[in-house]
């Protein structure tokens, strides 16, 4: 239950600040955020400044909704909106709509770039006849085809409304106990790289930060986070968090809902329909091969029935005592370092997530900047002694030189890569490799640049949320037209003929596929072509997890025993395999003690986590002899209180 004389005074005190114009019928909680309910919603788009002053003044999240009775029927709307466009002379080919019946929200996705102007002038029409408030969403080639389960058509208009209002209720809901006790608990992902959790308690709230899966080994003890140690009920969990889309991060998420868990789990926006991505390619991958997957369409329908995104640097309850504010990782797409207000201020902690204190050619480095940060939990696969990363602009010079020879003597390329992240990030590479103005030392011939696996969907989903995006690339994008995902040398592939035709065809080409580690997923069937010839080469661009394939050859093994048909099938290894560091999405050792070096005047304590475990002893003793912060690893399964 709300405390209901705090919540009559805001109320009472928002209908002060709203001018009676406005007609307001009603103001109810909808999640973190107050829902203004209005017969007359053209007053807060004709006055924007409006809900930013009233954000500032009750320190709450607003959003305007029209009172639905108002709304003309979607079918209805469509066709008044279809007219706007005309008249603007924007071809209805241009943009697709999603009606969201329970929030009175038509999400445009339009591939044609609207000035501000432009976009004020069709909002405003659009509110003005329908009494619907359109969200607007860019995209280039096709909608991702994600989003069409995103924007479900639910069961009941209320549904959605009725768990926003029970998590209102809940976030909102007097303080029992406040406490300056303050634990912190390590489910998974602490002294090892996967299935990262981490649980943040307080007297009042208990928060957990990713649960992600392990994808190396075959022990669901060794591969799920140890949930089942926990003395508490799933649902006495408050909220869940991910950092971001990838499976050691999100991939159990689904597996919360279906053993129980109801609440909400906040996310970034782009990381929603990435998650998506992973998750439905983690069944897909579960049905091919051997093993069962953890969960099953509907869990992933019950992850996005609870999904509340967030953008960054938008600070928001998400209990009596916890306040979120997302910060930009610079790790992938979305990724965010998640800030955590205990009680008041009384404590803040950091957790970094994976992330890039770094430049990369997608993404801005890691925000840096902070006024309050007590605790910081770091994570630290390139920690270690040794894991330093060259210069970037040597980086890719090495690169060029060992696509260009592999292609000079007409062989292929091959790069293993998650469909999320490095694929976008070494395509953004190869594209500022073959433009004009590259040196001709490290230009790259055009040949085509295949890419397979779910990097295409991913690709589509980086051009909808070019905000996240450094400002280069989205001028690029919204300007020009031209762009890393839209070229004519990149060609995606769709099906195993495709694929069957890239392996026979004799002439050079460089191949993106997934999985990155090489567990599975289509660059087995290139590597298994291409292995036992001298002029391909395999070109391994991210981290490899000890005991997967791609670590198995990275640290030297020459032959590879597969099963085909019943029958053992041994492959040779003759193909040149190189291992180009410096492409990670990750910090190295450098940038790290950077990151704490910029922070540690605020410092009480640093726990280092996600590494390999002498990494993580390593990184600890430097950070605490020469920053003088008590530095530990976190421990996993053990519980930590925080001072």
């Amino acid at each position: 239950m709300t405390d209901f004389n705090n919540e009559l005074m805001i109320s009472t005190e928002l209908l002060k600040s709203i001018p009676m114009e406005a007609q307001i019928t009603r103001i109810e909680y909808e999640g973190p955020t107050l829902a203004i309910y209005t017969r007359n919603p053209l007053i807060f788009f004709e006055s924007p400044s409006l809900i930013s002053s009233l954000a500032t003044k009750f320190k709450r999240r607003f959003v305007i909704r029209s009172e639905p009775r108002i709304r003309k029927d979607p079918h209805e709307a469509r066709h008044i909106i279809e007219n706007i466009f005309k008249a603007e002379d924007i071809p209805r080919e241009r943009y697709r709509m999603f009606f969201d019946e329970s929030r009175g929200e038509v999400i445009i996705f339009i591939s044609q770039y609207l000035t501000n102007d432009l976009r004020h002038r069709i909002t405003t029409a659009i509110v003005k006849e329908t009494a619907w408030i359109p969200v607007f969403r860019w995209y280039f080639k096709e909608v991702p085809k994600v989003f069409s389960r995103i924007y479900y058509k639910p069961k009941s208009k209320r549904e959605p409304l009725r768990f926003l209002s029970a998590v209102g209720n809940r976030v909102f809901r007097p303080s029992i106990n406040p406490s300056k006790a303050i634990r912190i608990t390590a489910l998974g992902g602490a002294e090892e790289v996967g299935r990262s959790a981490t649980l943040i308690s307080t007297t009042e709230s208990k928060i957990l930060i990713d649960f992600g899966l392990k994808v190396n080994v075959e022990s669901r003890e060794a591969a799920y986070p140890r949930i089942d140690l926990l003395d508490t009920d799933i649902n006495e969990i408050d909220a869940v968090i991910v950092t971001h889309a990838h499976l050691d991060h999100s991939g159990l998420i689904p597996f919360l809902y279906k053993h129980g868990y109801r609440g909400p789990v906040y996310m970034t926006e782009p990381t929603l329909p990435l998650s998506i991505l992973l998750q439905e390619d983690l069944i897909n991958l579960s049905k091919k091969g051997s093993g069962a997957s953890p969960y099953n369409e509907q869990d992933i329908h019950n992850m996005i029935r609870h999904t509340i995104t967030l953008k960054y640097n938008q600070v928001t309850d998400i209990s009596p005592d916890i306040k979120l504010t997302f910060f930009n990782a610079g790790h992938i797409l979305g990724s965010a370092m998640v800030h955590l207000h205990i009680t008041e201020g009384v404590y803040n902690i950091l957790l970094t997530g994976d992330f890039k204190f770094g430049q990369t050619r997608l993404l801005d480095p890691a925000k840096s900047d902070f006024t309050r940060a007590e605790t910081l939990v770091m994570e630290s696969t390139y920690g270690g002694r040794y894991d330093i990363l060259p210069p970037r602009k040597d980086v890719e010079a090495l690169f060029s030189l060992v696509v260009r020879k592999t292609l000079e003597r007409g062989g292929k390329a091959l790069i293993p890569v998650p469909g999320v992240g490095r694929a976008q990030e070494i395509l953004a590479v190869i594209y500022h490799l073959t433009r004009k103005d590259t040196p001709e030392e490290m230009k790259l011939p055009e040949v085509p640049v295949y890419i397979d696996g779910m990097i295409d969907e991913a690709n589509k989903i980086h051009g909808v949320y070019l905000e996240y995006l450094k400002s280069g690339i989205r001028n690029e994008f919204r300007e020009s037209g031209e762009n890393p995902f839209n070229t004519e040398y990149l060609v995606p592939v769709d099906t195993s003929s495709t694929r069957d035709e890239i392996i026979q065809d004799p002439s050079p080409s460089i191949i993106l596929s997934t999985s990155g580690m090489m567990q599975g997923g289509p660059v087995i069937e290139y590597f298994k072509a291409f292995a036992g010839e001298e002029k391909h080469s395999l070109i391994f661009v991210t981290y490899q997890v000890p005991d997967t394939l791609g670590r198995k050859i990275v640290d030297g093994m020459k032959q590879v025993d597969f099963m085909e048909d019943g029958r053992l099938r041994t492959i040779n290894i003759n193909m040149e395999v190189h291992k180009i560091d410096g492409f990670t999405g990750h910090s190295d050792r450098k940038q790290l003690l950077g990151y704490v070096s910029r922070l540690k005047k605020l410092l009480r304590s640093v726990y280092i986590v996600h590494g390999e475990p002498e990494k993580i002893i390593n990184l600890s003793d430097t950070i605490e002899k020469f920053f003088k912060v008590p530095t530990h690893k976190l421990p996993l399964y053990n519980t930590i209180l925080l001072k």
